[in-house]
């Protein structure tokens, strides 16, 4: 199962260095989607891992550094994941790598029989 994990890790990385661009560069809000009940669902995901995150000094999202976020992508699904859906519509070569990457993250999700995080969709725009 080593194997899996390590394969779910690298996807999340994968999938969070996809999307960020997109987010910091070519939404109407950069970051705006970042909430502070995101870092409360980080910090549930980091204790199934057994994982502490380090906390920050920005005034509402408790692991916003002056980098961005300091939680690794496996620990923050629900952030790592997201991207606004008209991105995915307008450009069809970042559409099929995004969903094939989410696709990847589903199924190694399940083969490790983790909880589904809460807020995210299964199927994409559901």
């Amino acid at each position: 199962m080593a194997d899996v994990l390590a394969a779910l890790i690298e996807k999340y990385r994968a999938i969070a260095e996809l999307t960020q661009p997109r987010c910091l560069g070519g939404c109407p809000e950069p970051g705006g989607c970042c909430r502070p009940q995101y870092c409360l669902l980080a910090e549930t995901r980091a204790r199934q891992f057994g994982e502490t995150l380090p906390t920050q000094n920005h005034p509402t999202l408790r692991y916003m550094g002056p980098e961005g976020c300091v939680v690794p992508p496996h620990l923050r699904p629900l952030c790592a994941v997201h991207v606004c859906e008209f991105h995915v519509r307008q450009d069809s070569a970042f559409g099929e790598e995004y969903l094939a990457l989410r696709e990847a993250v589903c199924r190694l999700e399940e083969r490790l029989g983790l909880p589904w995080p809460e807020g995210m969709a299964r199927d994409y725009w559901e």
